[in-house]
């Protein structure tokens, strides 16, 4: 196997498994990121990924209703080149926040509730929540999603600037 089947496949594993979608939409996903902006034809999709033309249209016109995957076509070409949508990476980007967000207001609220329960015990009880988890995983969050809103920020200006 090559080097770059071998890569499809373990990206599209990952792919799979991360996002829960069918395995040959992730192999699509997974050759489409390896293909990069010149994009592939449903040809070369057929023949790499050795699927059948009826699964790899039904795959590509999922990816394409959930807004993964758009084409473009070339002049004098009948053939459409499939890429990924280009701010696809940036929306991830969004809806990974989102959710880091919530679990972080769901840890502060556990957190205090912990915080009420410990205060109505005695100093030297065994019930005494240890507090010290919350805190650091909050610390983690805040880190986290700096970092993410960052490469957001500069992915976000290099696709607005080209």
């Amino acid at each position: 196997m090559t080097k770059r089947k071998n890569l499809i496949e373990k990206l599209g594993v990952y792919i799979e498994c991360k996002e829960q979608i069918a395995p040959l939409a992730a192999r699509i996903l997974a050759t489409l990121i390896l293909t990069g902006k010149q994009g592939t034809t449903f040809e070369t999709l057929v023949c790499e990924l050795g699927a059948s033309k009826s699964t790899i249209s039904t795959h590509l016109t999922t990816l394409q209703a959930a807004q993964r995957i758009t084409y473009y076509t070339k002049t004098g070409d009948r053939k459409k080149y499939f890429i990924l949508i280009p701010d696809a990476m940036i929306h991830s980007m969004t809806v990974m926040l989102k959710n880091w967000n919530s679990e972080k207001n769901l840890h502060l609220e556990i957190m205090e509730y912990k915080k009420e329960i410990n205060e109505s015990l005695s100093k030297d009880s065994d019930e005494i929540f240890d507090l010290e988890f919350h805190t650091d995983y909050l610390e983690f969050l805040e880190q986290a999603s700096a970092s993410i809103e960052k490469l957001k920020m500069k992915l976000t200006e290099k696709h607005t600037n080209n």
